[in-house]
């Protein structure tokens, strides 16, 4: 059985900010417009994020639960992504990019225990992988037979900043506020000509696409 990721707590702040976005649309000389601006700036936010976005990648930082019951008993021949390591029995992290691995727990009798920050290791395995283990001689405690046995809280995200995120995807979002700015309906052009509107934001952000979105 895999794992489940809840998120815990994110940011509030848009990836970019009024003052790119009313440069961008040309708005910089008056303010009639600001409150719409300021909404595009979270739609084009939610857009891009991890949650519910199409890059499935966490953009600024965000704190998530990693639930799972117990973990596999050999990652060589349990999980294909990690063929070709020394075996081991642990969690594989599947979110990038991952600033820490922050706290691990397991529950015992109902109760969750927190696991001592020494007692376990985390590997970088790849860009998008990370596998969670025991440090060695560390024995595996008794834990509850529970589908949440275990939870793995992490920081994700590329930093607490919008200027952390990779620019060409907070272009990309200033692009696509320009776009629903400009063009306040979801189709252009008459009658036969009648065609949705393409958002160009495709290719500047396809590069940063999750390969496990």
């Amino acid at each position: 059985m895999t794992g489940v990721y809840n998120l815990v707590s994110s940011s509030t702040t848009p990836i970019v900010s009024l003052a790119e976005a009313k440069r961008q649309t040309n708005t910089a000389d008056f303010g009639d417009d600001d409150g719409l601006l300021t909404a595009l700036l979270d739609v084009a936010t939610q857009h891009f994020d991890l949650e519910s976005g199409i890059i499935g990648r966490p953009l600024l930082t965000q704190v998530w639960e990693y639930a799972a019951p117990s973990p596999p008993q050999n990652n060589g021949r349990s999980d294909p992504r990690l063929r070709g390591l020394p075996p081991a029995t642990g969690f594989v992290i599947d979110r990038a990019p991952l600033q820490s691995v922050d706290k691990v727990e397991y529950l015992q009798d109902g109760v969750y225990q927190t696991l001592a920050s020494g007692q376990w290791v985390k590997r970088k395995i790849s860009k998008e992988l990370t596998f969670v283990r025991l440090a060695k001689g560390v024995a595996w405690p008794r834990v509850d037979d529970d589908e949440a046995a275990w939870k793995i809280t992490m920081t994700l995200g590329y930093g607490a900043t919008a200027a952390d995120v990779p620019a060409p995807i907070r272009h990309a979002a200033l692009l696509m506020i320009s776009h629903l700015y400009q063009n306040r309906e979801a189709v252009t052009g008459f009658g036969a000509a009648l065609q949705e509107t393409p958002l160009a934001v495709t290719a500047l952000v396809a590069p940063f696409r999750s390969p496990n979105f």
